[in-house]
């Protein structure tokens, strides 16, 4: 019997499923994501609303739920189909955390694909030379082209590369593209888990698109005279927070 997942790790990944934002690492949209800067939210990438303190008047879209876990009967179902029992941690994340959209690359397959997609491997042999998929590995995630894979009698993770056929028919080449990736389920997880999502990714790289921004005006007017700041308006003390200090961060730091 292969290691249950713990109920920490379970919670985690429970808390980063179920933001749509977060749950698995397609690319985000930068349609209607926000930035948090000192006590603001900023929306997109427009400076100069951000500048001037205007509210963006676009509204996120509204975000997909995660689908429901899967009950007993499925689970029984589906172990039916395959053949063999699921893998302890694999039954825990379909039947506690949901079906499947969570997690590494696009999110571990609804059950019902999962099934199709070993099944589909087996009676199509995916090898050149007509090498035949090996039972032992079950496909989770669908990568394009290739599949993440849980080894179900070692709870392996296996990578199953399939851009490596391209080097030719040989069984040697085709044993190479079954690609060890973790130890098991737990941490492969855990590696997710630990990495930022690239929703925040994004997060960051628009904040700090919005500070240089920031920081050249700064630069600007600091390479004034008081004269020329004054003209345009502004005080001789105090004028980096008459621009800038509806943002709520420390400009002494730019």
């Amino acid at each position: 019997m292969l290691k249950p997942l713990s109920d920490e790790l379970l919670a985690r990944i429970k808390s980063r499923a179920a933001n749509p934002d977060t749950r698995n690492d397609s690319p985000p949209s930068t349609r209607g994501r926000t930035v948090s800067m000192g006590g603001m939210s900023i929306v997109g990438l427009d400076l100069n609303a951000v500048l001037r303190g205007d509210a963006d008047p676009r509204t996120k879209p509204s975000p997909s739920p995660l689908a429901a876990p899967v009950d007993d009967a499925a689970l029984a179902d589906a172990e039916k189909k395959l053949g063999f029992a699921l893998p302890v941690p694999l039954r825990q994340l379909y039947s506690q955390v949901g079906n499947g959209g969570f997690g590494p690359v696009a999110g571990i397959m609804p059950l019902k694909q999962l099934v199709d997609t070993y099944l589909d491997l087996k009676k199509n042999p995916p090898g050149q030379r007509g090498q035949t998929w090996p039972p032992h590995l079950l496909p989770i995630t669908g990568t394009e082209p290739g599949h993440d894979c849980i080894d179900v009698n070692s709870g392996a993770m296996i990578f199953w590369d399939e851009e490596e056929l391209a080097d030719g028919p040989s069984d040697k080449v085709w044993k190479r593209s079954f690609k060890p990736d973790a130890a098991d389920l737990g941490a492969w997880f855990e590696k997710w888990l630990g990495t930022p999502s690239p929703e925040q990714k994004m997060q960051d790289m628009m904040q700090k698109s919005m500070l240089s921004g920031i920081k050249a005006s700064l630069d600007y007017w600091r390479a004034r005279t008081p004269a020329e700041r004054a003209a345009f308006g502004l005080p001789e003390t105090g004028w980096e927070e008459k621009l800038f200090g509806h943002l709520g961060i420390d400009l002494s730091k730019l």
